[in-house]
């Protein structure tokens, strides 16, 4: 048996409602799909790090050495001209852990939806449209189509803001983390592997549980 926990670093609090449902789902669908013993996916993160600098980080996360197997760092990328500065930053986090207790680097895991995490959440329109209670077609609410058509938007945050004031109308109140939080529930995997960004995270977070013994 193997007990997956897992620590994660996010950038806000509405990143957090949407990652903390879509990642043990995607690790539940790959061990469940590929796994080669029997696995736990714990559904909350057993340790939650606080934003602050790289250094303050592994610290905190040195003095919680125990309590996960994988830890998980969110870095939203601005698009692919940033991409590289944001890879080193995460990367950071990663190399400082290793230094401070060799917290082995595979299983240090990014997050770096291109642009914005809207971008995934934008992946798969029928999720959102679930989500919103809305029975029209993603194209009235001016949603991109295809998860390759999120990632190509220069600000999926608007995108998704403009489509919740329509639904919802401009002078209700809307609930942001429950809406990533029950967009999340509904996404298919195989809809937000489409997202060049999401491809190359799963191909790191196989990597991680690979080296967990949990898949080959």
């Amino acid at each position: 048996m193997n007990y997956v926990s897992w620590a994660a670093l996010y950038e806000g609090a509405t990143d957090r409602a949407y990652f903390e449902v879509l990642l043990p789902k995607i690790m539940e669908e790959i061990v469940l799909v590929d796994g080669i013993c029997s696995s736990i996916i714990p559904d909350t993160p057993s340790v939650l790090l606080t934003r602050s600098t790289i250094n303050d980080v592994a610290e905190e996360a040195f003095s919680a050495r125990d309590a996960f197997k994988i830890v998980f760092i969110h870095a939203d990328t601005g698009g692919r001209l940033l991409e590289g500065g944001m890879e080193m930053r995460s990367c950071a986090y990663c190399t400082a852990m290793y230094l401070k207790f060799k917290f082995p680097l595979v299983r240090c895991v990014a997050i770096s939806p291109r642009h914005e995490t809207e971008a995934w959440i934008l992946a798969d329109p029928d999720a959102v449209t679930s989500a919103l209670g809305y029975s029209g077609s993603a194209e009235s609410l001016e949603l991109p189509i295809t998860a390759t058509a999120a990632e190509r938007l220069v600000d999926p945050k608007q995108v998704l803001e403009r489509a919740l004031k329509i639904v919802r109308g401009r002078h209700r109140a809307v609930n942001v983390q429950q809406v990533f939080s029950a967009i999340a529930q509904r996404q298919s995997v195989d809809s937000l592997r489409r997202a060049e960004s999401f491809r190359l995270f799963e191909v790191n977070l196989r990597a991680a549980l690979a080296d967990l013994g949990c898949i080959k």
